[in-house]
């Protein structure tokens, strides 16, 4: 009986039957399709900026990221005025992660402002459900086929 539990709880397993879908997948994948470009168009702009990483000092690191800031915070105005509106499922979800998005771009900003001020120390980002916000960003991006819509590696 055990040994046939354990096949039947493979079978089961290994069907298919057991999937789910992640939670932060968008039941109208629309959002998606339209999202990606706008943020490819700000990856791209992004790629223009020298890299904050080979800054000679961190006041030279904060302007660079300062300009990818503000590209950034164009990306994300642009993606809310695509979200989806009402108070169905996908406009929840969208709207956490583009919350997500905001507070991203303010712990930048406090970084920005540390940098300013001479500050070597490295970005400190919110943390969500122990592990850094840019974790909940880039999930949902992931599993919505928005690999743009990651959270850059400048910092």
């Amino acid at each position: 009986m055990v040994v046939l539990g354990l096949v039947l709880l493979w079978v089961y397993a290994l069907s298919g039957a057991a999937r789910r879908d992640a939670p932060d997948l968008l039941d109208d994948p629309s959002f998606a399709t339209a999202a990606e470009p706008v943020c490819a168009e700000a990856r791209d702009a992004l790629a223009e900026l020298p890299p904050a990483q080979q800054a000679p000092s961190p006041e030279a690191r904060a302007t660079t990221l300062a300009d990818a800031n503000a590209v950034l915070a164009t990306m994300v105005d642009d993606l809310a005025a695509l979200a989806p509106e009402g108070d169905d499922r996908d406009a929840r979800i969208t709207a956490l992660w583009l919350a997500d998005w905001r507070t991203h771009l303010a712990d930048r900003d406090r970084y920005v402002a540390a940098l300013e001020s001479g500050s070597t120390e490295p970005a400190q980002f919110t943390a969500r459900g122990g592990r850094s916000i840019t974790t909940t960003i880039d999930h949902f991006a992931e599993v919505n086929s928005m690999p743009s819509c990651a959270t850059p590696l400048d910092v």
